[in-house]
């Protein structure tokens, strides 16, 4: 025996100290203990009762809990904890305030009697999820969030936290009532406002609904001197109302652990003595039951109880809405029929059951969201926890099914995927046109309970996956797109035949079923779920239709993420395919290798390709390629990275070859814009400004800076509503040139790349990325002010790391305008293919889209070319060049090739030159050097960022 009952002991009894003795005598003054407590008992002892207390009932006291929960703590220290607000404050429910029944969903008469009930010691209690999660490890070791699990017992201790210290909430274990009542006896030697005080105070506190109905009709008998009574609780609305009653026939000597057994009792609305009291809300008084036709002696005959009076009453909520019934049968002792006083006197306790009732319907319903929302949080953590595998996601939906909807059976169907064929077009009775599918391609049923066929395996719940299954009713549900609540028997609205094993295509017996299509966003029908066969009762209700829908939701959802995925699968396979494919076709050959192979790499003087003058014209193609290859050597780009030279051969001549044969942006323009970014490097000295890494990616990132580039700008592009304008959210084509160079470096045998270690491939590509984007005029218009800016400053510190970003994106800027200060022959001969590939851009833009195309782009202003350069260089050229002329005086030549092809562009613009006779004009040529042969300049372009 605990210490504080032998203290308890020795204190107040005056007889030889025995368990059964001190239990009477608390028994006998039930305020002495708590007063006991309160003035005598230290905090150990407290904490030694508490212990005791919970271990009795077999449940976790407080200590276990704080010792589970440091070890959580401890586990969960690097993860973030996921708070939930729905309906929690501080990890606790909170109970709203009293409201009209409308502002909460109405319990079920199942879920009103058992979703919460009361328990003996010892009997466990439902679980349910909570709202902490906890840190674990996928299979792909990326971590995941997962919830623990706790007791509902845990959420009602939170619950009490809340509320008033001496309520009794559902599940909370405690005595029979009857253990702590006085007798009838003792109740009724109170004079009447005492007795109706202390029986009101009795229900007062009490937010079970089934001890407080059973504590009602104990009440009542005291009240009337019944010999047994009964209460019924309507459920439903409007035609579909109908009363339930758990506590049937409640006498002195019941007890309430029996009321949890009994299964509940409905009677129609308006039927009977009870259902007339419920329709009619009078008062019914029936001195001789056996006269009143409306009374049913069948039950007398099978209870062999013989029915004398009854007092049948409403009762009200303060609302005065009738919320139920309750009923009295016999006066005790022979004391004949019920009297006006006795309707008096139970008409007046009847409006504080009313209140007390509504209250704890209120709790129930709450408490039933709760349990509700708890439910499909857990299932959409199944649902994202579990995308991969459709097999494990519906195996974990379906359990959730059944369990949520109490039922005995679920079912999900899946039909061909809506991009598939065999599938027709439907029309349902609200007009959307949605694709449906004449059969299913599979069936994933689960069964639990008395369904389970097999029930020697000891298996709680029996899984199974059937191929084309025949559903009759799941067709119809999915062509009409209706829900449907039916019973075997029942007929369907536009349904031929009846809910049976036979339409389902279900092996097990079919007694409810509750089925609802499962939508995508485009309507498009992606299954049908199946609820079969309610526990206890002969249907699904309304609030079961109400839940399913958020259900059925969430399993669309699971469905369409993992189909979505099987497509990205597929999609991902081929897509290895197709560049495959592209790798074979668009990749060096073994021949074109050895071909360049065997070649003599040229020397970089041979090739001038030192010059800023430099022109492509004299170089075929596989000369461009060596003269590549000669740019690696010369920066000793080959022995620093450890470059193999046959890797080097193939990638360059891919390189080449996934230039698309477009009027000017082609390889020649990739090639002759890296060898300016060349000359730069070299002559203008400028490979000692930087590191070997960003050489390294200044020359490839020129070399790649328009690889697949169509012929056409951003502009474009946003225009036609491309595939790139979709892909990127701003410069489209210059994303799409740097993910391309990625795209070919990957493949076998072109990754020049392969010697550095993970942070220099970082380093690098993300050095790459910036000189490909820095090629969109829109960047470059962004950031020549600062330019300015710095170039002007003497003090300007270029080991800064933001200035060498935009010292290098300038640089790339002027490599890729650098046709503009080449001779004068040849930049007039490229100005007109220039011109002719923009014009064919704005030609489409006209025929294909109706737009008006840009200045540039205009066709029918070919012959302004001459005044459309001028302004080129005049708004961008000159002031590009100008800077960096200051930043690197060596890059002067560029300077004066600029201002030279000015002056004789501003010649011709003032002859008025025609398009057509620009290539034979007679001008007086003002270039540096007449007879030099370059490639001419980029067409001016857009501010808004037309790509160079």
């Amino acid at each position: 025996m605990p210490s504080f009952i032998k203290k308890l002991g020795s204190c107040v009894v005056r007889m030889p100290l025995s368990e059964p003795n001190v239990e009477r005598y608390l028994d006998e003054h039930p305020g002495f203990l708590q007063k006991y407590v309160v003035t005598h008992l230290s905090e150990t002892d407290l904490k030694e009762l508490y212990e005791h207390w919970y271990k009795a009932h077999g449940r976790k006291s407080s200590t276990e809990k704080e010792r589970k929960r440091s070890r959580t703590e401890e586990e969960g220290k690097s993860c973030h904890v996921v708070e939930h607000k729905t309906s929690i404050v501080d990890n606790q429910l909170v109970v709203p305030p009293a409201a009209s029944k409308a502002n909460l969903e109405t319990p079920t008469p199942e879920e009103a009697m058992d979703v919460v009930p009361s328990v003996s010691p010892g009997k466990q209690l439902h679980q349910f999820p909570n709202r902490q999660f906890r840190k674990t490890v996928s299979r792909e070791g990326a971590p995941i969030l997962k919830p623990y699990r706790r007791s509902f017992s845990d959420d009602l201790i939170n619950i009490r936290s809340l509320l008033p210290t001496n309520l009794q909430l559902p599940g909370e274990p405690g005595e029979e009532p009857s253990a702590r009542r006085r007798s009838r006896e003792e109740w009724r030697q109170l004079n009447e406002p005492d007795l109706m005080m202390e029986l009101v105070r009795d229900i007062a506190q009490d937010l079970d609904l089934v001890s407080l109905c059973f504590k009602i009709l104990l009440n009542v008998g005291i009240l009337t001197n019944g010999d047994r009574c009964s209460l019924f609780l309507i459920f439903g609305s409007g035609d579909q109302r109908f009363l339930v009653s758990k506590l049937f026939d409640v006498t002195e000597n019941s007890q309430l652990t029996d009321m949890y057994e009994h299964k509940p009792i409905r009677i129609p609305y308006g039927k009977g003595i009870v259902g007339y009291v419920a329709e009619s809300g009078e008062t019914v008084n029936i001195p001789d039951a056996y006269q009143d036709e409306r009374f049913n002696k069948a039950i007398d005959m099978q209870t062999g109880f013989r029915t004398k009076s009854i007092l049948c009453m409403p009762v009200k909520n303060n609302q005065s809405e009738i919320v139920g019934v309750a009923q009295v049968i016999n006066k005790k002792d022979e004391e004949g029929p019920f009297t006006a006083n006795d309707e008096k006197i139970f008409e007046r306790y009847l409006t504080f059951c009313g209140i007390g009732i509504t209250n704890a319907l209120l709790f129930q319903s709450s408490v039933i969201m709760y349990k509700r929302s708890d439910s499909l949080v857990l299932l959409a953590h199944y649902i994202f926890e579990e995308q991969r595998d459709m097999n494990n996601l519906l195996r974990r939906v379906l359990k959730k099914g059944c369990e949520m909807f109490n039922s005995t059976g679920c079912r999900i169907l899946l039909r061909e995927s809506p991009e598939s064929d065999g599938l027709t077009t439907v029309e349902p009775e609200n007009g959307q046109v949605v694709k449906s599918s004449e059969g299913f391609v599979s069936c994933f049923e689960i069964y639990t309970g008395d369904d389970i066929k097999n029930k020697e395996s000891g298996d709680e719940y029996e899984f199974q996956n059937i191929l084309t299954p025949q559903d009759a009713l799941a067709k119809f549900v999915a062509n009409k797109l209706k829900t449907v609540n039916a019973v075997p028997g029942e007929p369907i609205d536009g349904f031929d035949g009846m809910v049976c094993a036979e339409t389902i295509g279900a092996d097990r017996e079919i007694r409810s079923v509750l089925a609802m299509p499962i939508l995508n966003e485009s309507r498009n029908v992606l299954g049908v779920v199946e609820i079969l066969n309610k526990k206890g009762e002969e249907r699904f209700d309304r609030n079961d239709e109400s839940l399913f829908e958020a259900f059925t939701l969430f399993c669309g959802l699971g469905i369409y993420n993992v189909m979505n995925f099987e497509r990205l699968i597929k999609a991902n396979n081929a897509q290895k395919v197709v560049l495959e494919i592209l790798s074979y076709h668009a990749s060096a050959n073994k021949d074109e290798v050895s071909l360049i192979e065997r070649e003599e790499i040229p020397s970089a003087d041979s090739l001038n390709i030192l010059s800023f003058e430099f022109a492509d014209h004299s170089l075929d193609t596989d000369q461009t390629v060596l003269a590549t290859i000669r740019m690696f050597m010369d920066l000793d780009l080959i022995n620093k990275f450890r470059i193999d030279f046959q890797s080097l051969i193939r990638w360059s001549i891919t390189v080449r070859k996934n230039y698309r044969d477009v009027m000017y942006h082609n390889w020649r323009h990739g090639f002759n814009v890296a060898q300016m970014m060349f000359a730069m490097l070299t002559s203008g000295q400028m490979s000692q400004q930087f590191t070997d890494l960003e050489v390294f990616a200044l020359l490839v990132g020129s070399l790649c800076h328009d690889i697949d580039h169509r012929g056409t700008t951003n502009q474009f592009q946003k225009l036609s509503d491309s595939p790139l304008a979709n892909l990127y959210s701003t410069s489209f084509m210059e994303y799409h040139h740097f993910n391309h160079f990625l795209t070919i470096s990957q493949v076998e045998g072109n990754n020049i790349f392969k010697s550095l270690n993970e942070k220099e491939y970082a380093d690098f590509l993300d050095l790459t990325k910036t000189t490909i984007l820095a090629t969109d005029l829109a960047l470059y218009f962004k950031h020549k002010a600062l330019f300015k800016q710095l170039v002007e400053n003497p003090d300007t510190n270029w080991d800064d790391c933001e200035n060498r970003v935009l010292l290098r994106s300038m640089m790339i800027t002027g490599c890729d305008l650098s046709a503009i200060t080449k001779p004068w022959e040849v930049q007039r001969m490229v100005a007109e293919k220039i011109a002719s590939e923009f014009f064919n851009q704005g030609d489409i833009e006209r025929d294909k889209f109706g737009h008006t195309p840009a200045y540039m782009m205009d066709r029918s202003k070919r012959d302004e070319l001459p005044k459309m350069q001028v302004g080129f260089i005049d708004n961008i050229c000159l002031e590009l060049y100008e800077s960096l002329e200051k930043a690197n005086p060596l890059f002067r030549p560029l300077l004066d090739g600029c201002l030279s092809n000015r002056r004789n562009w501003s010649n011709l613009c003032e002859r008025r030159t025609s398009f057509a006779d620009i290539s034979s004009a007679n001008i007086t040529l003002t270039s540096i050097n007449t007879n030099r042969v370059g490639t001419l300049s980029n067409q001016p372009e857009e501010e808004s960022g037309v790509e160079g």
